[in-house]
């Protein structure tokens, strides 16, 4: 990456300015080179995280506008591309970002290989709507495997823990939905709504999900109430489409 090589570069010129100069012998002439090094990769990561910034925060007028310009606002992060080769972590940052936009917009087919380049250093949401697409695509095995992945990254969060649980009673494993809302419970520090789930499946009843309102619908598996209806989060879904069938 530009920004390590520049750093390193840096780094370099230091250590040789003292070194060279007879000014610091060869040990002692590192550690001002390490310390320019580590100063250099801070201050250059931190401009391109800013320039990236930069471009969400216009992206995000898009996503203001009465109704949601959502293709506009995909397209304008997609410019923050140009910064992926200055810095580790961009990358993936934007994959997340724009992963969930099409997401939103039900575009699951174009936002699920954009998905899973983020799930490791993404955003945990978009590993989630990574692992809902899967389910719909009927990726059982590849559902878990995503939603292992979500929940360690977001192990304080409720949501992820019980989405997991949700899907995993949708295709018949009440068995382990239990196993995983029993260890969340260790993990969320006995969060209240992980109790509530847990308690509904002992007593043979359904997780409801309806707790997390608006989080709850962008995942497209229930038709949200009327007055949300117009929203590209909790945007109208066909019968087919909230069973998990495409």
């Amino acid at each position: 990456m530009r920004n390590v090589i520049i750093s390193i570069a840096v780094g370099a010129a230091v250590f040789a300015l003292f070194f060279f100069s007879g000014l610091l012998r060869l040990g002692e002439s590192v550690v001002p080179g390490v310390l320019a090094l580590m100063v250099a990769y801070f201050v250059l990561a931190r401009r391109t995280f800013k320039r990236v910034e930069g471009v969400f925060n216009d992206a995000t007028k898009f996503l203001h506008a009465m109704p949601p310009k959502l293709d506009l606002a995909i397209s304008e992060m997609e410019k923050a591309y140009s910064f992926s080769s200055h810095q580790f972590g961009v990358r993936s940052q934007i994959d997340s970002q724009v992963g969930m936009l099409r997401f939103a917009k039900q575009d699951f087919n174009g936002a699920m290989p954009v998905l899973q380049r983020s799930l490791t250093f993404g955003h945990w949401m978009g590993g989630a709507m990574l692992g809902v697409i899967h389910y719909k695509k009927k990726n059982h095995d590849e559902m878990r495997k995503t939603f292992e992945i979500v929940t360690k990254r977001a192990k304080k969060q409720s949501l992820p823990w019980n989405l997991y649980a949700y899907l995993l009673c949708q295709i018949g494993e009440r068995d382990k939905a239990q196993q995983v809302l029993t260890e969340a419970l260790k993990k969320t520090d006995d969060d209240e709504k992980v109790q509530t789930s847990l308690l509904a499946l002992q007593n043979g009843k359904k997780i409801k999900m309806k707790v997390y309102k608006d989080q709850w619908y962008q995942f497209h598996l229930e038709r949200p109430p009327a007055k949300m209806m117009q929203s590209p989060i909790g945007g109208r879904v066909s019968a087919k489409e909230r069973r998990g069938r495409w």
